[in-house]
């Protein structure tokens, strides 16, 4: 499983970088190989998992779900051509739609399901003049399979684009050791104040946001460090679990790496993302002030100290880990005078990562470290992914009713 999560992000960077395929193509062979990893990873209910063995029903949404996308990745330019689609294409589209969303149910959970639900169940209703419903159900799956305003629409086309390359970009930074750098700098900076660790897992999650644009794996990450310390100075657990998770949140609004919407953004107003970025650096700072403040009163008001002079990192020795940084701050600069489109800033800046890991022992990028990285960038985009191709149906529905 961890080499076909690889062999996906190589696959994405290829795809990205080089290829000059058909969007319907493009589009259909990764949702083709989201459908194929999705089943693999996510099983059909949370914590029921048994080591090396995949449930028959699983085994058929997999192939079902894959086998409906690659119908269309071969058949594309002839789909495309003749507009109309038979029978057979009717169930396959049906299919592969039903396949999405059970994929998205377990990934990303039921709200965005129940919000296209709604809408279909409008569609089907009220959203057509045409009396036949079987003529109504095989317009709808035309326009949300086959065409290029429902799936296949802007939010899937930005995610395969630009949001990958980001997210792979991200699983490399993490294994450079940048995520204990930022955690330790935020320590030394803030740790000795009233409820230091609070504030340390405020200042953390805002440095890790510019890193991952995630606020699960922000959350993860910092949270593992930074909820056990506030703990430990006397937060109840929690305000603990909520002042890392609200302060986690704003890492997909920290530039530079945001989350899917600021690239969906840039896509549907038409500016370049680096308008965005620059955009987004006064909401972002003003969020974190807001958790900041809070969590200083709230030490205040339960008279919580800081953690001891021994506890704290030393800031000299960090100074030195702060090439670290430079795949960032490259990324930044590409990405801000726009001398690289997104996605090679990205490609560059992964790079970039390999070569800075060299320089520290503890976390140089071996080949299982570079494999697991190449994984998790895999894994990471299953759920955006299922959330992008769903809000792709809502979109398209919106369209084709006159919504």
């Amino acid at each position: 499983v961890t080499c076909i999560l690889a062999l996906f992000s190589v696959f994405c960077i290829y795809v990205t970088l080089f290829a000059t395929w058909l969007d319907e193509v493009r589009l259909t062979s990764f949702m083709s190989y989201i459908m194929f990893i999705g089943f693999l990873v996510f099983p059909a209910k949370k914590g029921v998992q048994k080591v090396n063995y995949m449930p028959w029903y699983d085994i058929i949404l997999m192939v079902a779900g894959t086998g409906a996308f690659l119908y269309y990745t071969i058949n594309a330019s002839e789909i495309v051509e003749r507009f109309k689609i038979t029978p057979v294409e009717v169930v396959i589209g049906l299919i592969g739609i039903i396949c999405l969303a059970e994929l998205c149910r377990r990934s990303v959970g039921l709200p965005i399901l129940i919000v296209a639900s709604v809408l279909l169940v409008y569609a089907l209703i009220w959203g057509s003049t045409n009396p036949s419903v079987i003529a109504r159900i095989t317009e709808y799956i035309r326009v949300l399979f086959y065409s290029k305003e429902g799936v296949l629409s802007t939010p899937i086309n930005v995610c395969s684009k630009y949001i990958v390359m980001f997210i792979i970009f991200g699983a490399f930074l993490e294994r450079t050791g940048i995520a204990d750098f930022f955690i330790n700098i935020a320590n030394a900076l803030v740790g000795r104040f009233s409820g230091g660790p609070a504030k340390v897992a405020v200042v953390a999650s805002a440095l890790e946001g510019m890193v991952s644009g995630s606020s699960v794996a922000n959350t993860v990450g910092s949270g593992a460090v930074t909820i056990p310390l506030m703990k430990r100075t006397g937060y109840k657990p929690e305000f603990a679990a909520a002042a890392e998770a609200s302060a986690s949140t704003g890492g997909q609004i920290m530039p530079p790496i945001m989350g899917a919407a600021a690239f969906l953004m840039a896509e549907t107003v038409g500016v370049p993302y680096s308008n965005i970025v620059v955009k987004a650096i006064l909401p972002a700072v003003l969020y974190f002030a807001g958790v900041f403040i809070t969590v200083h009163l709230e030490a205040k008001k339960e008279g919580l100290k800081g953690l001891s002079k021994e506890e704290l990192p030393r800031l000299k020795p960090l100074l030195k880990q702060s090439y670290l940084l430079l795949p960032l701050v490259l990324l930044i600069y590409l990405v801000g005078t726009s001398t690289r489109s997104i996605a090679y800033a990205a490609a560059i800046a992964i790079v970039v990562a390999i070569v800075v890991s060299l320089f520290n022992k503890e976390h140089r990028i071996t080949p299982k470290k570079f494999l697991e990285a190449l994984a998790a960038g895999g894994q990471g985009m299953i759920t955006v992914a299922a959330a992008c191709g769903v809000a792709g149906i809502i979109a398209g529905i919106i369209g084709v009713t006159g919504l």
